[in-house]
């Protein structure tokens, strides 16, 4: 039976200016009801297109052949099921040879999927798993749960 996961990352502005942040998932049911969920802090930040990937990494390491993550993180879905493929063979380079950028999270995200039939999506606008993905991220990065 395939789930339904939802990624979601927030990020918040700490004193003296210091990023922290926070991934989650939950998962959703053929019915829609929560089939689990999950989250984790994040201390150190380096940008948001960071913290999405992390999130990928997280959902990926949850999911099982045939279930389908949705993201909102164009970057994800697209590093995913576009260019993932040609890094990898370009030994993790971009077409102009320059290493990608957040290259050890994308070896991460490679590794984790490899064994796994999974598809990547872009999440729809208003949806209640990524809504309910992103309330869980941004309560933990405010140190709420």
């Amino acid at each position: 039976m395939s789930i339904e996961i939802y990624v979601e990352a927030a990020m918040v502005r700490k004193q003296r200016g210091r990023l922290v942040g926070a991934i989650a998932y939950t998962a959703l049911d053929a019915n829609g009801c929560i089939d689990d969920e999950d989250w984790e802090p994040v201390d150190y930040v380096v940008d948001q297109a960071y913290l999405d990937l992390s999130a990928l990494a997280f959902g990926l390491k949850h999911a099982r052949d045939s279930d389908v993550i949705y993201s909102s993180s164009d970057y994800c879905v697209k590093g995913f099921n576009e260019w993932l493929g040609g890094w990898k063979r370009r030994d993790w380079r971009n077409a102009n040879k320059e290493t990608i950028a957040n290259a050890d999270l994308w070896r991460l995200v490679e590794e984790i999927s490899k064994n796994k039939n999974v598809e990547v999506r872009k999440v729809a606008a208003c949806s209640a798993g990524k809504d309910a993905a992103y309330r869980y991220a941004l309560a933990v990065a405010n140190r709420q749960l």
